[in-house]
């Protein structure tokens, strides 16, 4: 019984809600690359930054593209990623689970006497989840999100694992304003 109020209290206060249409992320990233794969000694810190935007379909549901860029010890990697994204909401936060499909770019500059450095790029695939915390009606700061990805570039697997933040913006409304 009380699991049934509190879903039906639940519902009532979704449909009061007013969601962005659009999302538009950019901020700070740190990439922990599985470096041994391609024959470095220990994993290595790629720091960078990220830019992504969500369509909202429905209230909870909606499309993300992401793309990132992550460089450090001679190695350069970009990320270009499309998922879909889940939004649990609250009236000051948003906590937000997705998953991401793309192609990754690997680049290692090893110098040589032939050429400067090995390029590869090749499929990805991951997911993670994340906590926004709405500072402004327009402004949100996203206070962590954390990443997996399982990246095939030069011929082997990497597990890297993102962690990033930065600010949301968000354009357009969907659903209805409370009433007061």
């Amino acid at each position: 019984m009380v699991g049934f109020i509190f879903w039906g209290s639940m519902s009532v206060s979704l449909r009061a809600q007013q969601v962005p249409r659009f999302d538009v992320f950019g901020g700070y990233s740190d990439r922990l690359f599985d470096a041994p794969s391609i024959g470095y000694p220990n994993y290595t810190n790629l720091y960078g930054g990220g830019i992504a935007g969500t369509w909202h379909i429905t209230m909870k549901i909606g499309v993300t593209v992401d793309t990132s860029a992550n460089w450090g010890s001679g190695l350069h990697m970009w990320n270009y990623a499309v998922g879909p994204q889940y939004v649990l909401r609250r009236e000051k936060s948003d906590i937000f689970f997705q998953g991401l499909f793309g192609k990754t770019q690997n680049t290692a500059n090893i110098q040589q006497l032939t050429r400067s450095g090995f390029e590869s790029v090749g499929r990805s695939f991951g997911g993670g989840a994340g906590y926004d915390y709405h500072w402004k009606p327009r402004i949100s700061i996203r206070v962590l999100e954390a990443d997996y990805f399982h990246t095939d570039t030069f011929k082997t697997h990497q597990n890297d694992v993102r962690l990033s933040t930065g600010l949301v913006f968000h354009f357009g409304h969907k659903g209805h304003r409370r009433k007061l």
